[in-house]
């Protein structure tokens, strides 16, 4: 009796042990079936086949994956395969932002920042810009320069500004050179230094841009009294 009791104990821990192989590999794979399902919808959006991006995304977008989220968010946004719906399509970022993405936390600070879609609200603009920028969203963190170089939402801080668009540029992005570069020229949230300043104007020469008076004229009407500001 005994031993058919170890033998029946023996299969059912082999059995379970089966089981919990198969579900140890199982999350692999969906997560490599979710990857895919992403490319082919990524592929689909890229080159206007929206009707298959929505059928590829909508479900992922459902079961919470942020990604999809953003994308069905977008064809909302601009009604790409569905009828156009600002709100539908900040609901999408926001529970993909909530999720930490950081796609979505810039979409929704530039919604609430320009009041598309939303009412303009100064303090969510900041706080999800914030929010993509620590992320290290290079974009994000350029955009949040200028709120502290224009004094937008916040209080003016040419130097908070600077150290903003400097990570900005260290990541690559090219307007963020620019305005380093300027700030570096002219002395604006840190010294004057010619030498990182040429630098700073080579690397986005290397991005196709050209540094021009526009720049100049934004980071001097930043620092210059209102009562000043005007006539360049």
């Amino acid at each position: 009796m005994k031993g058919k009791i170890r033998k029946y104990v023996c299969r059912a821990c082999a059995a379970a042990l089966a089981v919990g192989l198969l579900l140890a590999g199982a999350e692999p794979v969906r997560a490599a079936s979710v990857e895919d399902t992403l490319n082919q919808a990524w592929t689909a959006f890229n080159i206007g086949q929206y009707a298959k991006t929505l059928r590829l995304i909508q479900p992922l977008a459902s079961e919470g994956n942020p990604r999809a989220q953003v994308m069905l968010g977008r064809c909302y946004e601009s009604g790409l395969g569905v009828e156009q719906n600002m709100e539908t399509a900040l609901q999408w970022y926001a529970l993909a932002a909530e999720q930490n993405d950081l796609e979505a936390q810039l979409l929704l600070a530039y919604a609430y920042q320009s009041g598309i879609g939303v009412p303009q609200d100064g303090a969510k603009a900041l706080h999800w810009m914030r929010r993509a920028a620590d992320g290290g969203l290079p974009e994000a963190a350029y955009a949040l320069s200028q709120y502290y170089a224009k004094g937008r939402f916040v209080e003016k801080n040419p130097q908070t500004a600077f150290d903003w668009a400097l990570k900005a540029a260290q990541a690559g992005y090219g307007q963020a050179m620019l305005y380093v570069g300027a700030c570096y020229e002219h002395g604006v949230g840190v010294s004057e230094d010619p030498a990182q300043s040429a630098q700073w104007y080579d690397k986005a020469r290397g991005m196709g841009l050209e540094p021009d008076g526009r720049i100049f004229n934004e980071v001097r009407e930043y620092t210059m009294p209102a009562g000043e500001q005007g006539g360049w």
